[in-house]
């Protein structure tokens, strides 16, 4: 999935997105995910190493984003609006083109 959705993004679980990830992620999301369940965005955590969404869905838990794969595309000025990405590109980690 794009780690830059944004609130009211829709994401799927997918079986290799529940075949993804370390061991506590896979199994907190096969406790708590459906395959090819529509879920809601409600906000994602980029850093360096891996990111997290949290859903509207199961408010209550945080999920690894390699689990789920976008229902449509977010374009990139979409992306910028995400308050890591710029904060990602004045690092250095990724650039803005």
């Amino acid at each position: 999935m794009n780690v830059f959705a944004l609130k009211g993004h829709k994401i799927i679980v997918t079986i290799k997105g529940l075949k993804s990830g370390y061991e506590l992620d896979k199994s907190k999301a096969q406790k708590y995910l459906q395959i090819g369940q529509e879920y809601t965005v409600e906000k994602t955590d980029v850093s360096r190493s891996s990111s997290r969404v949290w859903l509207k869905e199961i408010p209550d838990e945080i999920f690894n984003t390699v689990h789920f794969e976008d229902v449509r595309h977010q374009d990139i000025a979409e992306d910028r609006k995400h308050p890591d990405f710029q904060k990602l590109v004045k690092v250095g980690i990724i650039r803005d083109e």
